[in-house]
């Protein structure tokens, strides 16, 4: 009796079940459906966006303060970077005084300022190229009596 129990749990256990045969009917019918047919699969597209350009920050404006009284022009700094400048001249002088900015070599372009009374300031923004810039009060005789300079404008 007990060798038939035996060969009855041992027939149990290798014959699977109707389920489990089910199963695996359908994941062997399903392999070898897939088996012949070759699929391609695109593979995922992945947009790339480039960074955005960015162009350079604006050049801070430049500063420059001119103290005009007589018998001289003195700016604040000698040397200043080529593009937009806000020129600030100041009349601290007894006397009307006003100012011409231009260009070393080429007398034709430049900048004037109005006249100034004594205490008087006057602000104007410019653009001034690379190369040397002479700054000078027009009025007659000023210039010759010292109100002049130079100033050096890089690129």
């Amino acid at each position: 009796m007990r060798r038939g129990l035996a060969i009855g749990l041992v027939a149990l256990l290798a014959v699977p079940s109707a389920t489990a045969a089910k199963r695996h009917h359908r994941s062997a019918t399903h392999k070898r459906r897939d088996e012949g047919v070759l699929t391609t699969t695109p593979a995922p597209t992945r947009h790339v966006v480039p960074p955005p350009i960015v162009p350079p920050p604006p050049r801070p404006l430049a500063h420059l303060q001119v103290i005009a009284r007589e018998w001289s022009v003195i700016p604040s700094r000698m040397t200043l970077p080529a593009g937009r400048v806000v020129v600030e001249l100041d009349n601290l002088g007894q006397d009307p005084h006003n100012l011409r900015i231009e260009r070393g070599n080429d007398p034709l372009t430049g900048f004037d300022f109005p006249l100034a009374r004594a205490g008087t300031r006057a602000t104007r923004s410019v653009q001034l190229g690379a190369g040397t810039w002479k700054l000078y009060c027009t009025l007659p005789g000023h210039e010759a009596l010292g109100m002049r300079t130079l100033i050096t404008v890089g690129g």
